[in-house]
């Protein structure tokens, strides 16, 4: 039954994902690290007598030489211990909260008793690129964002390494992630787990314990402690939450017991000991990270020790500097050399109590060791202007070196020093930032293939659009529509293979590292090859097979057909067509929420203003007499073509008793259907509209514009706006905990009352259940009032019952099918022992027909029942899963979702529609998305919804939840589609078949175009911060989707079965 659409929709389903995933791996940048380690033979000798030093024979000479390796800085420091606390953003120290919360170390800032910066991360703002950064030095690629999930061991040079190498101790304790990237470079440690974000007690406690004990111990050299808790209360409560304040206090309580601490040991120290307080990303004003703003990327940072105590440190900083400095700085205080990756600078007001020959060395060498990255990343680096002002600083610092030797005056050497080191600081930044340009290359050859991919997924969806409506119709055979013919593509399939192969094995540097290589690159060209000849042989039979004269006659059928159509009708495609358009903007990338916002609303003032006297020519032949119909029939067309087929195949065929009984039961069956209020509604024969059917529909669609401009402001997103103060906002604030309390539990009643219309008492009863535990678990958590809650906690028990019930609730809904289907096939089989008697049928012929239609009614009624509980679980799961000032979000959803489908869609021509109303549940689930206060930035993600219920971390569960929670508005909106469809259409699997369609198609296109945009403006200065993030969504959102249609497959073809005997 409909296999081959069927089949014909999966391929262009798989292809569409494969071409995703090839563009992605081409996309994701491949870094050129340089190999090996920076040992001290790499160390640059001070130049004293080569005024023209040349990088190029140091070079050679460093590594041919046998001698002993130039000497390090002098040994400034001689413990470490690197306090990074996760999500420390900057305006936690030195703005209002550090002044009320963190009053021992603000006050050693204040007092210049440290060295303080305000350093800045390069984005993805994420934990495990942003370690990667602080000890390497290195810009981390935006493929780290997906790593960070799962980190692999670091085989780049680092000062952990360095520091590992020299033979010091290290001690570790907080984020495993540390233990994943360096293993077995501690000789004592305790990981935590970072990703079970609702624990921000105990995974700061696990830390704290280990801190006096190890300050009482001497064999250690460097201790890192990385604490979580401060991130986990942003993820659940955001920046503004009362649990933020008592966090840092506990921070700066940890800084003082170590300060005081290594304080007194410091006096019996030959070096001093060094205390870095740091965060390794901020904390968007959400809670999250992951973007680029400056709350997310703007940290703290502060030097700390007895060689800065009593105002001997600096000034605070107010310039940000950059995270990539804390490697090279660390390495040079310690007499390591620089980790040889490294991109930072060094940052010399920590050098401040050493000489000036010293500081100087410091940047030479500093400037030494970005000169080796310039000549791994770039050819010709000599004639690079950073290589060509490190020589002239090595120049000026040479003629410093002689002044120092012939006795110059101190004003004389501090004024040329100043200008040796302005010198070298110009060479290193124009290094850095010609190498950071040319530190990713793309593999030009995976992106255009999955570009390809994409673009035949789309011309075959759109040349076959029209053959496919045809196509679904029962008893026809639809096969020469899709497959070409044999020789055509086996011929295109070598044609494509070779050229494959052709550029797997060129010389010319086009070769594919993702698609030329290893055995997942072979099964993905494969792929590519296949879908690639199937896409030329189509191309060739539509552009040559087929006869010209039919091919323009269709589109010029289709041109008029287009024309005929309603404004609204005609806008949704265009609203498809300028979305896509619009993703070109970076600017638009960024607020994309508005452009869904304005096509959403414009769509409602559309049917608000839509004539009802054209859109009620109903498709339903109420009688034995026409109707009218829309150009926009074609689901209704297809059951009545199939009907009159079957009829027609029957009254040729030998009258054996089977064909007087359904030939009777249909013309009783018709009699019946022209009473049905449910199939003709309120349209009479001569096409009048009530009035009152108008002003009920005019008032309908202004409560889904009311509803809409409040959900606008519910959360604010994207990032213009993004840090305006909205409803939700004033919500989650401590003091408002009553009011969020009576919302939630307002929402929630709301919504029972929605569902109680339309489910059986079981699942109402169950839904009501529920929804009180999920009340019950936020009050656990301490995030609304509850009298009968006497304390707080994770809530873990109060979650994994509601997870029972979601899971009770979904087998009575599948429960109810199977009984039904189990019941029709019991029918079907008592029917055939009736086949055979012609004269007990026409005796029995009233009573046949009567049961019929019980059995049709109990069919159809189940259908829905099923249909409304999927929706019904799914929309408790995600009452569950989102933030609690969104239940609103939620509950509005739900109450659109009555709206449009009692009230607006059945008074439109749109209801007559399978791929229109596909188009309407599509934007209703985009516009959704943003409702829950979403956007392109990786920061709006909410992780905590992954560990709802979560006793212990398991990454597929977490993901799966993740994506279930932040997917919350398109989940619902496909479920209602799934739901309208099946209630709508006596067979629901043909208009299945072209909502998959609709959905696959208008996913195409605009991921096709945003490959196309994203490859174009790979070298655009945004390409990180905003193109590439939303890329990542691009790519959830076609696998969200591609689930999606998979799963009406599935359960359209049980739903068309289920009494298709009857309908």
């Amino acid at each position: 039954m409909h296999k081959s659409p069927t089949v014909f929709l999966l391929a262009c389903l798989v292809t569409q994902v494969l071409g995703v995933v090839i563009f992605l791996k081409g996309f994701i940048p491949i870094k050129n690290a340089v190999p090996g380690h920076a040992t001290l033979l790499d160390l640059p000798p001070e130049p004293w007598e080569n005024d023209t030093a040349d990088y190029k024979n140091l070079s050679a000479s460093s590594e041919d030489s046998t001698d002993a390796p130039s000497p390090p800085l002098p040994l400034i420091f001689g413990r470490l211990v690197i306090m990074l606390v996760d999500a420390m953003r900057a305006d936690f120290m030195y703005g209002d909260s550090g002044k009320n919360f963190m009053p021992y170390t603000r006050a050693l800032v204040d007092s210049n008793s440290s060295v303080s910066f305000i350093a800045k991360a390069h984005p993805p703002t994420v934990t495990m690129p942003r370690i990667k950064g602080l000890t390497t030095g290195s810009i981390p690629g935006f493929v780290d964002i997906a790593l960070n999930l799962d980190s692999k061991a670091l085989v780049e040079d680092s000062v952990i390494a360095q520091m590992y190498r020299a033979g010091r101790r290290m001690v570790f304790y907080g984020d495993d992630t540390w233990l994943k990237l360096f293993p077995d470079h501690f000789v004592r440690h305790d990981g935590t787990t970072s990703f079970f974000v609702t624990d921000y007690t105990e995974v700061d406690e696990n830390v704290t314990r280990h801190v006096v004990p190890e300050l009482s111990r001497a064999d250690w050299d460097v201790m890192i402690l990385h604490y979580l808790g401060l991130d986990h209360i942003g993820h659940l409560a955001g920046p503004a939450s009362s649990l933020i304040g008592p966090k840092l206090q506990e921070m700066d309580k940890i800084v003082e017991t170590i300060h005081t601490t290594v304080m007194k040991q410091d006096k019996e120290r030959d070096l001093p000991t060094l205390l870095v307080l740091c965060g390794d990303h901020g904390m968007s004003n959400a809670g999250s990270h992951g973007g680029a703003s400056a709350p997310e990327t703007l940290t703290t940072l502060v030097f700390l020790s007895s060689l800065f105590s009593g105002g001997k440190g600096s000034n605070h900083v107010t310039s940000p500097v950059y995270q990539t400095g804390l490697a090279p700085t660390l390495a040079l205080t310690f007499g390591l050399p620089v980790p040889q990756n490294s991109l930072g600078q060094v940052m010399t007001p920590v050098l401040a109590r050493s000489s000036a020959r010293d500081q100087l060395r410091a940047v030479q060498i500093n400037a030494h060791q970005l000169v080796g990255v310039l000549r791994a990343n770039v050819a010709g680096f000599e004639r690079e202007p950073g290589y060509q002002l490190y020589q002239q600083a090595v120049k000026m610092h040479s003629g410093w070196l002689k002044g120092l030797i012939n006795g110059e005056s101190a004003m004389s050497l501090e004024t040329l020093g100043q200008r040796v080191y302005q010198q070298y600081s110009r060479a290193m930044e124009s290094i850095i930032d010609r190498v950071a340009a040319s530190l990713s290359e793309y593999d030009m050859h995976a992106m255009e293939v999955g570009i390809a991919l994409l673009i035949q997924v789309f011309f075959i969806l759109l040349a076959a659009s029209g053959k496919f409506v045809a196509g679904i119709v029962p008893g026809t055979d639809p096969s020469t529509s899709y497959i070409p013919p044999p020789a055509l593509l086996l011929s295109s399939f070598f044609l494509v293979l070779s050229a494959q192969v052709s550029l797997c094995t060129s010389a010319t540097g086009w070769a594919s590292a993702e698609l030329c290589s290893g055995l997942a690159g072979w099964f993905m060209s494969l792929a590519a090859v296949i879908s690639t000849s199937i896409c030329v042989s189509l191309t060739i039979q539509l552009l040559f097979l087929t006869d010209h004269k039919t091919l323009l006659s269709a589109v010029g059928h289709s041109l008029h057909m287009s024309c005929s159509l309603p404004w609204e009708a005609m806008y949704l495609p265009a609203g498809v067509v300028l979305h896509s358009v619009s993703l070109g903007s970076s600017s638009l990338v960024e607020e994309e929420h508005q452009t869904w916002y304005f096509l959403q609303t414009t769509l409602f003032f559309l049917l608000m203003m839509s004539n009802p006297l054209q859109t009620h020519q109903r498709p339903i032949t109420c009688d034995n007499t026409t109707t009218t119909r829309s150009p926009l029939n074609v689901v209704q067309d297809t059951d009545e073509m199939y009907k009159q087929k079957t009829s027609l195949s029957e009254s040729g065929q030998k009258d054996d008793g089977r064909n007087v009984k359904k030939t009777s039961t249909e013309k009783e069956s018709s009699q019946l259907e022209e009473n049905a209020p449910s199939e003709c509604g309120s349209l009479t024969q001569q096409g009048y509209v009530p009035k009152s059917g108008c002003v009920r529909r005019m008032v309908a669609v202004l409560a889904l514009l009311l509803t809409s401009r409040l959900l606008r402001s519910w959360n604010q997103t994207g990032i213009v706006w993004a840090d305006q103060p909205d409803i939700g906002d004033w919500f989650v604030r401590p003091e408002n905990e009553i009011y969020l309390s009576f919302l939630v539990a307002t929402s929630f009643l709301g919504i029972l009352i929605l569902r109680w219309r339309t489910c059986d008492v079981t699942s109402s009863l169950l839904l009501g259940v529920g929804l009180v535990g999920v009340y019950h678990y936020r009050a656990k958590t301490g995030v609304l009032a509850a009298p009968w809650v006497l304390h707080t906690d994770k809530g873990i028990f109060e979650a994994l019952l509601v997870y029972i019930i979601i899971i009770i609730q979904l087998c009575w809904t599948c429960f109810g099918l199977l009984k039904t289907w189990c019941q029709h096939l019991q029918t079907v089989k008592d029917g055939g022992n009736f086949t055979g008697n012609r004269d007990c049928i026409q005796k029995n012929d009233m009573h046949t027909t009567q049961r019929s239609h019980e059995e049709n009614k109990n069919c159809k009624d189940s259908r829905n029942r099923f249909v409304d509980g999927l929706f019904t679980t799914l929309v408790l799961l995600e009452a569950l899963l989102l933030r609690p000032h969104n239940a609103t979000v939620l509950a509005v959803t739900v109450f659109q979702q009555y709206i449009l489908h009692e009230l607006v869609l059945p008074w439109t021509s749109l209801y007559h529609s399978v791929p229109l109303l596909t188009l309407v549940h599509v934007w209703m689930g985009q516009a959704a998305f943003y409702f829950q206060g979403n956007s392109n930035s990786i920061a709006t993600i909410d992780i905590s919804a992954g560990y709802v219920g979560m006793e212990d971390y398991v990454q597929e569960v977490a993901g799966m939840l993740t994506c279930l929670s932040t997917y919350a508005g398109p989940f619902l909106w496909f479920t209602s589609l799934l739901v309208l469809i099946t209630k709508r259409y006596p067979r629901p699997y043909p208009a299945m078949l072209q909502a998959c369609f609709t959905i696959i198609i208008t996913r195409t296109l605009p991921v096709t175009g945003y490959t196309v945009i994203t490859t174009l403006q790979r070298y655009h200065l945004f390409v990180w911060s905003v193109f590439s993030p939303k890329l990542l969504y691009e790519a959830m959102l076609t696998a969200v989707t591609a689930a999606v249609v998979v799963l009406i497959l599935c359960l359209g073809a049980p739903l068309q079965m289920i009494g298709a005997t009857f309908t």
